[in-house]
């Protein structure tokens, strides 16, 4: 066999054990295996974007309900006081009436706070209502997860054998190709599932670009290969 002929057994091998492969990667259990990861990912990140909001609600919730707390007994002294003041002859009306104004001024932001703290309370709780729904969808899609990836497991050991067995095809004929030859394979291969292709109407099939007359010439006065200059695939003059 020449030198080509190797070769081209050696990428028959190679696309062999491809197909074998692509075909386990491309079941309709592995495809929807596939989708539930994404999906159970997006479910993560959700909760853990939950996690956080919830986290921050609770931290501002706690500095308001300080804050009405510290206000409501600021408020509770100054009542006291007022009495204390209104039964006093000595206070003018003007004393009287600066106090009531700093008292309306504490219920006013007193009244500020409660609006607050209600809304930060509905906003916590449709938080806590997201995350128990993203939790409960995420369980469903794990379940789903675990029964597709025992079923994807069955599926590529069923295909093991046979994905072993064109590996060793594609090892024994690896020694009888030239050196130089799978040194160009190779980097093709990286880039093109199909690294060898003929030149076909003085074009590289691979990626239809027109070959200068002195590549075409080597190529069928020569038993070798070139590279396509365009897309980097392996040539060869088909006979």
């Amino acid at each position: 066999m020449t030198k080509l002929e190797y070769l081209l057994m050696y990428q028959k091998a190679d696309l062999k054990k491809q197909q074998l492969e692509n075909a386990v990667r491309t079941t309709e259990s592995r495809q929807k295996l596939n989708k539930i990861t994404k999906l159970l990912r997006e479910q993560q990140t959700t909760i853990q974007k939950l996690t956080e909001d919830a986290d921050a609600q609770k931290t501002v919730l706690a500095k308001l309900l300080a804050q009405q707390e510290g206000l409501s007994h600021e408020l509770e002294l100054n009542h006291s006081e007022m009495e204390t003041l209104e039964a006093d002859d000595q206070v003018t009306a003007e004393e009287l009436t600066e106090f009531r104004q700093d008292v309306e001024r504490l219920n006013r932001e007193l009244s500020r706070l409660e609006k607050d703290v209600k809304t930060l309370l509905e906003q916590l709780e449709n938080t806590s209502a997201e995350f128990q729904k993203a939790r409960s969808l995420g369980g469903r899609a794990k379940k789903e997860y675990d029964r597709l990836k025992a079923v994807c497991e069955v599926e590529k050991n069923e295909s093991a054998a046979d994905i072993t067995a064109a590996t060793k095809e594609m090892e024994t004929v690896e020694r009888q190709v030239d050196p130089t030859f799978l040194a160009k394979y190779k980097r093709a291969r990286v880039h093109h599932s199909m690294p060898v292709v003929p030149v076909v109407n003085e074009k590289c099939s691979g990626c239809n670009m027109s070959l200068p007359m002195a590549v075409i010439k080597k190529l069928i006065s020569q038993e070798t290969v070139l590279e396509c200059e365009n897309c980097g695939r392996v040539l060869y003059y088909q006979k």
